[in-house]
């Protein structure tokens, strides 16, 4: 099946129109491999409204397709979720890795499951983050 086709489908059982908007941001960050910056989003958008991206952004974060990754400087990544994902909320068991080196950012999965507990406090989401060499700058 094309990537196109995917895409749609995926919109689809998300409740969401695959508006051509939606349907460009989620190829260009499928097409991307990792983490993507916003701003290389945007450079790579022909015709596109700011804010109309932003709310495209956030329906996609809501509706559990994609997750956003915060780093230093405000600066924002975003990467595909899994399917484990979905309107309900977010199930990452990942850390997310920025090389220090080529500031790639990725999602990188853990051997062990990640678990963070807080006496008399519900946790319900959190983020993991580490900096240092990816395997291929470490080489």
């Amino acid at each position: 099946m094309n990537q196109l086709v995917e895409i749609k489908e995926l919109l689809k059982t998300r409740k969401l129109k695959a508006t051509d908007l939606r349907v460009e941001v989620l190829a260009i960050i499928l097409g991307f491999g990792k983490a993507i910056p916003y701003q290389e989003i945007q450079n790579s958008l022909q015709n596109f409204d700011r804010i109309t991206l932003y709310r495209t952004l956030n329906i996609l974060i809501e509706r559990g397709i994609l997750h956003k990754i915060s780093m230093e400087n405000n600066q924002s990544f975003y990467a595909m979720c899994t399917l484990e994902c979905s309107t309900m909320g977010h199930q990452h068991q990942h850390v997310h890795f920025k090389c220090e080196q080529c500031n790639e950012v990725s999602c990188v999965e853990t051997k062990e499951p990640i678990q963070l507990a807080i006496a008399y406090h519900l946790i319900t989401d959190f983020e993991v983050m580490a900096t240092g060499l990816c395997g291929a700058c470490r080489l």
